[in-house]
């Protein structure tokens, strides 16, 4: 169908259309409405080393090389069974990292958490933000080591409040809208066409219905009565009947010609000489 027809379709159908256009907005918000949305947030800890290998009057934070490996510890600890499980309890949606922050050489362990909703996301970042000093001391308790000697872990960012992300809800009502769209073009199309169909009438017949000629009957090629080819397909015709008192008049003439005129010439001056 080309672009000027399907125009005048949708002008003809123009209520089928403004339906399909209600459907599709409908449909395109359902889509938007019934996805889950995916809220973010982060925080960051820093491991600092233990008070024993810091001199006195000295910075902890110039002191920070060799923590590397127990960011990675730790992340690792934090991803056991028991965690898991207390986080689906909160959320069976949370989705959360905890590893090393790839853009920093310093032992900073990057907590990233992913919910459907705002407040299940900010709960289940602090659970894990708790986590992280508790972990790193059983870790290095497991050890028996030194309190003076234990590496300890200090907050360094945390987000106030969970911000939406991601376009996966934009997306699906993208995807409903032009469904439905094409959906009410490929139907409107559809409709037209086929009572256009019927809207055309039926070619006059040249007879009634009732009233029909009988169709005629193939020429016969053989037997009395056949066509004959040599007369354009017409049956040969018998030959005309001959008077017999013509005949008896002309045997007893003879085949002379002219016979049959003599002797209506003899019998008429007989009738004049009676006369």
């Amino acid at each position: 169908m080309t672009s000027s027809a399907l125009l005048g379709a949708l002008r003809r159908r123009w209520l089928l259309v403004l339906i399909g256009l209600l459907m599709s907005a409908g449909l395109a918000a359902t889509a938007y409405l019934v996805s889950k949305p995916t809220y973010e947030i982060t925080a960051t800890v820093l491991l600092l080393p233990p008070s024993s290998s810091v001199p006195p009057d000295s910075n902890p934070y110039l002191m920070l090389g060799g923590l590397r490996q127990a960011v990675d510890l730790v992340g690792v600890a934090l991803s056991d069974e028991n965690t898991a499980h207390d986080l689906q309890a909160i959320s069976r949606d949370v989705q959360f990292t905890a590893q090393a922050d790839p853009r920093s050489s310093a032992p900073i362990l990057v907590i990233d958490v992913k919910d459907s909703t705002a407040a299940g996301a900010v709960q289940i970042r602090d659970l894990l933000v708790q986590r992280v000093p508790a972990r790193l001391d059983a870790m290095q308790r497991a050890l028996s080591v030194a309190p003076g000697n234990r590496v300890t872990a200090t907050v360094v960012t945390s987000d106030n409040q969970a911000l939406e992300v991601g376009r996966q809800r934009l997306r699906l009502a993208v995807v409903a809208l032009a469904a439905g769209l094409a959906s009410t073009l490929a139907l409107t199309a559809l409709w037209d066409s086929h009572r256009l169909r019927r809207a055309v009438p039926a070619p006059p017949s040249s007879a009634p219905l009732g009233d029909s000629a009988p169709y005629p009957s193939p020429p016969m090629t053989s037997g009395p009565g056949a066509a004959d080819p040599t007369t354009g397909g017409e049956p040969p015709q018998p030959p005309a009947p001959v008077d017999k008192r013509e005949n008896d008049d002309d045997g007893a003439l003879g085949d002379a010609p002219g016979g049959r005129r003599a002797l209506r010439t003899v019998g008429d001056a007989g009738r004049g000489a009676v006369g």
